[in-house]
């Protein structure tokens, strides 16, 4: 009796097995190969966007973790897209009801030229009703600026079942002191906006603060928020982003932040911050301004202790990258102070400003303009100081006071960068 069982069990089991594999073979035959699949994915996204789109290789299975991998892709542009890795891991049983929920979305070495990713923005808006994302994880994703600076991030977002951000987490790899923003859910307002509390660190230094997100009536994301920057190194700043600093200083104050748009990408490029700040143990680098002025700008070697430095920065991302306005700029360094205020856009500098020595006995009025790189300065005719004290001032206090502080992440280029790529032209003699 019980060796027929068995009998039974065994004819059982493996007519099971054959019936599975029977129907794992018809699955198969109406499923794409790997390279199917992928000239499958390179024409949708090519309808999607109007892009090409080109896949090295692609990889992908149901059977154990379902997955989809693709390796060495890229867009077909001047300046193109290039992933190392995407790795996409749904979940099997939504698939059978036509719902792609993915548990993880994966996505390494990623170049992201800007121009590249601005020509994707036409695209027709795709229907993302039966696609769910839970997490997405980034590792070395490399977005060039308008300025043609390559920066790498590295982060991980969690969504929520509205599919609304719980927890954003961003820093840069590699980067010491870290520099990293920690965004997480946390309730509601009363009129329905949803709180995030932000905590970043920076240079050493700190910013905490809350930042709400709330749909407007006609369908628009809108973003606000305070920040309170503390004790954030100006130089360590910058060289986190690769940008050159003209001074060092410990950096504290308030920004305030708002953004609207009709899409989670409109809204970031809507960004504007306001931040009013104070620099304490402040140093021009590489200018001695007293030198500067004593020998008529032959000799200006060294740095420059500032007593204060205090000012209000503007930041406003556009289609041309992002705008920096400097107002109310006031610094001390001994016997002399200077006021001014100044715009960067487009990698193109306007500025104006006063300098006062001993106390203000004699008052120099000065202005600048033209390429960040090489900008054009003028001075009132019989100063003592003639050229030298403007090209003190402003890459000293009025470019850098606010650069990269408090959300303004976009300074000037690197100068000495610039002119290796470019042939230099000539200075004009100060009048």
């Amino acid at each position: 009796m019980r060796t027929r069982a068995r009998r039974w069990t065994a004819i059982v089991t493996a007519a099971l097995l054959v019936l599975w594999a029977g129907a794992w073979l018809a699955l198969r035959a109406f499923m794409p190969s790997d390279d199917e699949l992928a000239r499958r994915l390179e024409a949708l996204f090519e309808a999607r966007t109007g892009q090409a789109l080109v896949i090295g290789q692609l990889h992908w299975r149901l059977l154990g973790t379902p997955v989809v991998e693709v390796m060495d892709a890229h867009t077909r542009q001047d300046e193109p897209i290039r992933v190392r890795r995407i790795a996409l891991h749904p979940q099997l049983l939504p698939l059978l009801r036509r719902q792609l929920v993915i548990d993880r979305l994966e996505v390494a070495g990623a170049q992201v030229p800007r121009d590249a990713l601005r020509a994707l923005r036409g695209s027709a808006p795709v229907d993302d009703g039966n696609v769910v994302l839970r997490r997405l994880v980034f590792t070395d994703l490399t977005y060039t600026s308008y300025a043609g600076i390559p920066v790498a991030y590295s982060g991980e977002i969690r969504f929520d079942d509205d599919r609304l951000p719980r927890r954003v987490q961003i820093h840069r790899p590699g980067v010491e002191p870290p520099v990293a923003l920690d965004a997480t859910r946390d309730g509601r307002t009363d009129n329905g906006a949803h709180i995030y509390r932000l905590e970043l660190q920076a240079a050493g230094g700190t910013a905490s603060g809350q930042a709400q997100l709330i749909t407007t009536d006609d369908g628009h994301l809108r973003l606000t928020g305070q920040l309170a920057p503390r004790q954030v190194e100006v130089q360590t700043l910058l060289d986190a982003f690769h940008r050159r600093s003209f001074i060092s200083g410990r950096a504290s104050g308030t920004t305030e932040l708002r953004a609207e748009g009709e899409t989670w990408g409109a809204l970031a490029r809507s960004l504007h911050t306001r931040s009013e700040l104070t620099v304490d143990g402040g140093k021009i680098l590489r200018i001695d301004v007293d030198k500067a002025v004593k020998s008529l700008g032959d000799d200006r070697a060294g740095e420059t202790p500032l007593d204060s430095l205090s000012g209000v920065v503007e930041t406003q991302n556009t289609e041309h990258g992002m705008k920096t306005e400097f107002s109310d700029v006031k610094a001390v360094a001994g016997s002399y102070s200077a006021t001014g205020h100044a715009t960067i856009y487009r990698k193109r500098l306007a500025a104006q400003g006063r300098l006062d020595i001993a106390g203000g006995a004699v008052g120099v009025p000065f202005a600048a303009s033209g390429p960040t790189r090489q900008p054009e300065f003028k001075i009132a005719k019989g100063t003592i100081a003639g050229a030298a004290i403007g090209t003190v001032l402003l890459p000293g206090i009025g470019t850098a006071i606010g650069a990269q502080i408090g959300g303004a992440i976009s300074g000037p280029p690197d100068i000495e960068k610039d002119k290796e790529k470019e042939p230099s032209q000539p200075r004009r003699p100060p009048r």
